[in-house]
């Protein structure tokens, strides 16, 4: 199950990185010498998306962290911030952030097969079905592999 958790996390995580988010707020900060330069929550969370992608999720993880910090209401942050929790293995953090970007964004039906994903690797089977089916209801189509992989019973498979 595990292998399958994780490959299809990495497929979603593909579909992720070409969602744009909203937002300019933006944090200074100096780098050496004295000049400084302006990111905005926007920028911390294109690095972190690009962190996540060359499997460096303790640093995704750190710059998500500041996207989120210049930006409590950017959905992708906290889903990005999920999956970053979800490869280090917090599933339970995971899960945190997926609520979190659900409550901002209630119809992100990559969220709900996520935060599925993580609820199966705590054992909750029945949780992880539940979220599955809203991320098929909402039109993600992908989840609908797990949820006849874990979900269905031999006589409802087809």
């Amino acid at each position: 199950m595990k292998n399958i958790l994780i490959t299809g996390l990495l497929a979603i995580t593909i579909v992720f990185l070409g969602i744009t988010g909203t937002g300019c707020k933006t944090h200074k900060s100096t780098t050496e010498g004295s000049s400084t330069s302006t990111m905005s929550a926007q920028d911390y969370l294109k690095k972190g998306n690009a962190q996540l992608d060359l499997k460096n999720y303790k640093e995704a993880l750190a710059l998500l962290n500041k996207s989120i910090e210049l930006d409590s209401e950017s959905g992708e942050a906290f889903a990005y911030r999920g999956m970053a929790k979800y490869h280090l293995k917090d599933y339970k953090g995971a899960i945190e952030d997926f609520d979190a970007a659900l409550k901002i964004i209630p119809d992100y039906g990559e969220v709900y097969d996520l935060r599925g994903v993580a609820k199966a690797e705590l054992g909750d089977k029945v949780g992880a079905c539940e979220d599955w089916n809203k991320a098929f209801e909402l039109g993600f189509n992908k989840a609908y592999e797990l949820i006849e992989k874990y979900c269905l019973d031999d006589d409802q498979k087809k």
